[in-house]
């Protein structure tokens, strides 16, 4: 999966969860498109105090014209509750940066070439807790103003690292903020789930767990079992994270109009969604009443893993379906009515002409 994302600026946010390994940008140089392509999106790094540890990144230059190069690191953190990280200049008294090291610092990027750099972080006995770091990969373009030729920069790539230093420090807490469905009675599926969690301790941590459907309060039946989190995730400390899941397996179900391959939406940006019937499935997944969601939340605390609970409740009332089942009923009772009545009529005219002879 290529995840495209343009950084203009220091401090524009990024994902902190992004799956996948392959990070582009794209500029323009004197009129030549330009994409920039980084690997790893992410990485995750256990580093004990006075120790280091070294990482790999890759760099490709997808143009025609060789670009300079300078690696730089700065640090970020959350930035809102939707899993994005503002970049930002480390303080002053901020010495981690002086701790990453590259090799090497500088180089020309040839096109079309993957040029690797080696990511050394030397963690001092005096460290504590967790670092983030946004490591950067600043190319000098050349572009063509009205009024002069110019070099300056247009674009960066970064890759966000997050280091835990394993110390005694650390203090692991999340607990759930909100459990909810963005409606309480559906028509169709799909039911769309909204949980925020909060981390109050002083590292970051990347929850797990699953999402119970159920027609019983007490979950003892389970009828679909949604993953939480799959892809790993991170809350950075002392902030929220929404996380979002569907539950869509139904018949009938609404899902996202596709055109020329790419998700329809209409002329405010919003998705188009068309209503599906696959005759194929079960009629055990046409879905009405009352159904209850659990959500069961893990992580561990660093001595036990401990479990989180919450549990809602919706209803799927399909009113379409259940008005034209109902309409039909009622021409299906009105013509047995009146099948029967004329049945009866024709019966009593049979039986009076009986009499009438006799």
């Amino acid at each position: 999966m290529v995840s495209r994302i343009r950084l203009l600026l220091v401090g524009m946010a990024v994902g902190l969860g992004l799956t996948g390994m392959l990070l582009s940008s794209t500029a323009q140089a004197a009129g030549i498109p330009i994409t920039l392509t980084t690997t790893p999106v992410s990485l995750d790094l256990h580093i004990a105090p006075g120790t280091q540890t070294s990482s790999t990144l890759q760099f490709k230059n997808s143009s025609s014209v060789a670009l300079p190069v300078n690696m730089q690191v700065q640090v970020f953190g959350a930035y809102g509750s939707s899993g994005q990280a503002a970049i930002t200049k480390p303080k002053p008294s901020d010495p981690s940066t002086s701790w990453v090291s590259f090799s090497p610092s500088s180089f020309t990027a040839q096109p079309n070439v993957w040029t690797a750099v080696k990511m050394t972080i030397n963690l001092p006995k005096t460290a504590s807790l967790g670092y983030y770091y946004a490591v950067i990969f600043k190319p000098t373009i050349p572009t063509t103003t009205p009024q002069a030729r110019s070099t300056s920069v247009k674009g960066s790539n970064a890759i966000l690292v997050l280091v835990d230093s394993a110390s005694g420090n650390e203090k692991k807490s999340i607990s759930v903020a909100n459990f909810s469905a963005n409606k309480h009675v559906y028509e169709y599926l799909p039911v769309n789930f909204s949980v925020t969690l909060h981390n109050s301790g002083n590292i970051y941590l990347a929850p797990s767990g699953d999402i119970f459907i159920s027609r019983n309060s007490d979950i003892s039946k389970t009828i679909a079992t949604i993953p939480f989190n799959p892809g790993g995730a991170n809350i950075l400390p002392d902030s929220n994270r929404i996380f979002n899941s569907s539950w869509s397996d139904g018949f009938p179900v609404y899902k996202q109009k596709i055109v020329n391959g790419q998700p329809a939406v209409n002329s405010k940006g919003q998705p188009v969604y068309n209503l599906q019937w696959n005759f194929s499935s079960s009629l055990s997944k046409l879905r009405f009443g009352k159904y209850y969601a659990q959500l069961a939340v893990t992580y561990n605390d660093g001595k036990n893993n401990k479990l989180l609970n919450s549990r809602i409740s919706f209803w799927v009332i399909p009113w379409p379906l259940l008005i034209g089942l109902l309409i039909i009923i009622i021409v299906l009772i009105k013509q047995f009515w009146s099948t029967g009545r004329n049945i009866y009529r024709k019966a009593v005219g049979r039986v009076k002409k009986g009499y009438k002879k006799v």
